[in-house]
Formats: C-alpha cells, structure tokens, sequence
C-alpha cells in the first residue's frame, strides 16, 4: 500500500500509539491522552499501547469519513440514522472544553478506517494522509468565503505578469510537537515571537513586460526585445497583488498588502523578497484579526519581518540567516518579529512561552498584546538553513479562541485570501 503525502501534514491524519492516560475531574467514562502537544478526550477502555488516528483542531473531516463512522451531530446524515454523534455539519474538529477539560483534537480508532478498503495491518505509527485508496479522510478546513470574487474564466484570460518562481509563497510551517523530534538535539534553533495577522510578500522582481502590437512584430523579425523587467510586486498568502497591471483587478474589500508594501518598495534591492506579518487595521478600520490588534492605533497598521530570500534571474532562492535578516532590516528602517531565545534545541522548553501573555510575563523585547487579547498566539522555532526550517506552537487557550471565532463567523482577511 502506498500512502501518500498529504497536502498539509498540520491538517491531516497522522497513526499514532496511545503513550499515556491522563485522569480528568468530573469525568467518570472519558479519560485523556497528549498527542503531539494536543490533549484528545479518549474512551476509559482505552490502554496504553492502542493504536489509532490522530486529527489536530481545524482540520476538517471528509464527508465519508463522517457519514460511515456515524460522527454527524444530525444522525440523518449518519449511515446508521439511530446513532447520534457530536460534529457538527461542517465537520470541523475543535479546539473546546468538555466540563473543565481541554480537548484540542480527535482520536479514532483504525477501525474507523475500515470504509475505505485499506488493510489497517498496512498503517504503521508515524503515517500521515489525507487520502487513503482515493478516498478523502480529511484536510484543512477553510472558512467560506464570503467576498464577491471572480469567475475562473475571467482569471484565466487577465495577463499575469508575475511568475510564482519569483514571488513565491512562503514555506509550509511545520507542527513543533509533530516534528521536533526529527531535529538534531544539538541544533542551534532560534524561537520568535508567533504574532496574529495577516502575512504579506514584498518583492522587487522579475515580471513579464506587456509587448505592444510593433514589439511584437519587430520580435518576430528576429529583432531582440526586452520581454521582462523589475518592478516591485506585492502578495498575501496566497494571492499576488500587482496593482502595476492593468489587466489584474482587486475583488476584496481591501488590499492592505499594497498599501503597506508601497511604504518601503523604494527600500528593497532588485531580487530581494520580504515576508512578513501585518497587525492592527486595515485602512478602512476593521481589525486585521479580532482580539489581536496590539494596542495600535485604529485605522493603522505595523509590518514586522520574519523572512528574506533573494531570487535570481533563473528563480534560484536564498535566503538570509536569521542575523543578517536582522542586520538587513536595520538597514532600511524595517522591523523584525522578535526573538525570545536562542541555543540548542536540546535545552528549549517550549512550554514557558505558550499560553502567556509575553511581554506582560517580562519578555520586554516582545510585542505587547491589546487589552482584549487573551494570550500570545505561540512562538516559530527557526533553523537557519539554506531555506530555514520553522515549526509554530500555539498554545491550547489560543487554540479555543480560534476556534470559537470561527464558530462565530468572524470575517478574517487572511482566510478570506486563502478561500
């Protein structure tokens, strides 16, 4: 059989070997377990040794894997109609508290598989997937969005002039708890402050020149033209804004990324690409992210750095260490995510950063939360690398505060781009 890799190991099903039972108050049937940083709410038949599946909060179960496992809250969705479960209709998996206790992902049984045709002989601890034998198991799970976007005819007809070799996006961020243990103890890692936002991409870069109708003519004469040029061209996660196109138009409420990114374009050296997480406002005065705006000014917002790679003519990236990216940002007056500690990842306690309000805690070098800010969102371990490899912890109560929001609805700019 093979597995493969699923699109977000975050967000997926990971086989898993029950290590410990954890007793809980007020509660005589259930009892818990820790699963890479996560607490899950088990059965009491459950013994140390069990093997099942593991999903982390935010993940978003498959249609099938509910409906065969009886898992729907509305059990006419079920496949037994007598059986009642406890998800809702979106199949989302929460981060929630189940009389005092904290539950922030979900553990099955492999038998819970069965629908799917795999021989669970065949999963060993430590496989991960979204798909098994075709089938979908689960994945991240996406607001929808509920912006007046495009139709895909009209995308695939605008000429684009910037190619995502050049502006690519940021790297997956691996899971610290999931992955950690894959890193040499004595690594030099370097933890960061993990701040609430909206991420940007800032490039002065390659992009396609729009050749005029005698370009194009003398070209095919055999006459050399200039088919490129560098311009500086912004992003969000997931969408490049380019506000130099004229054939590219804007269908959100907002372009934020353009706005902050035209503050330091003049900044940026040819082949130079900045990622980086903007907090408090947007223009117009909605919060970047609710509860996060960090005591800034409404209407207003800060751009702070995490990244820097430099691309080449032929889209070959490099990126800056941690200490030259610090160095480089002095240098044009940016400001950089700041870093809490730094050392062998063998001496790393992880814990003392999460569920804490940083700065509040003595952390002064950190950015400071607003007044309705519960705890900072977690920390990035980093490991300098060619390409740095980073992990993100968030904490538990940050993980409930997420998940409440999104029961709420609450609009998001950073979802609404990646819908």
């Amino acid at each position: 059989m093979k597995i493969d890799k699923p699109e977000n190991n975050t967000y997926c099903a990971t086989i898993v070997k029950i290590g410990a039972i954890i007793s809980l108050e007020n509660c005589d049937n259930v009892v818990a377990t820790s699963l890479f940083g996560y607490q899950g709410i088990i059965s009491k038949d459950t013994q140390v040794g069990d093997v099942g599946i593991v999903f982390p909060a935010e993940t978003q179960l498959s249609e099938e894997f509910c409906f065969f496992n009886n898992l729907y809250r509305h059990n006419d969705r079920n496949e037994d109609q007598t059986q009642k479960g406890y998800i809702e209709d979106n199949r989302r998996v929460k981060a929630v508290k189940f009389r005092g206790n904290r539950s922030d992902c979900l553990f099955m049984s492999l038998e819970s598989l069965s629908w799917t045709g795999v021989k669970l002989t065949d999963l060993k601890v430590g496989d991960e997937f979204d798909h098994l034998n075709g089938k979908e198991i689960c994945k991240k799970y996406v607001r929808v969005s509920r912006g007046n976007h495009t139709n895909k005819q009209t995308v695939a007809k605008r000429f684009e002039r910037v190619e995502p070799r050049f502006l690519p996006e940021h790297f997956h961020t691996d899971h610290y708890f999931k992955f950690y243990m894959d890193i040499d103890p004595e690594t030099e890692v370097i933890v960061s402050q993990k701040i609430h936002g909206t991420s940007i991409r800032i490039g002065n870069t390659i992009v396609k020149r729009k050749l005029s109708l005698f370009e194009k003519l003398l070209s095919k004469l055999g006459v050399h033209i200039e088919t490129t040029e560098y311009d500086v061209v912004y992003g969000s996660r997931k969408v490049i804004k380019d506000i130099n196109n004229p054939y590219q138009k804007s269908y959100y409420g907002t372009d934020i990324w353009t706005t902050e990114g035209e503050k330091i374009k003049d900044m940026i050296p040819k082949n130079y690409v900045l990622y980086g997480e903007l907090i408090g406002y947007t223009p117009e005065g909605m919060a970047i992210q609710k509860d996060y705006t960090y005591g800034i000014e409404q209407g207003k917002c800060e751009l702070y750095i995490y990244r820097v790679a430099v691309i080449n003519a032929d889209g070959v990236s490099q990126d800056l260490t941690w200490d030259h990216m610090v160095e480089f940002c002095n240098s044009i007056g940016a400001r950089v995510v700041p870093e809490i500690w730094r050392g062998k990842l063998k001496d790393l306690k992880i814990e003392d950063y999460l569920d804490k309000r940083l700065f509040d805690e003595g952390y002064r070098h950190c950015i400071s939360l607003g007044e309705n800010s519960f705890v900072d969102e977690g920390v990035v371990v980093r490991v300098d690398r060619r390409t740095p490899y980073c992990m993100k912890a968030k904490g538990s109560l940050f993980l409930e505060h997420e998940t409440k929001l999104l029961d709420q609805e609450v609009e998001d700019i950073e979802a609404e781009q990646e819908a």
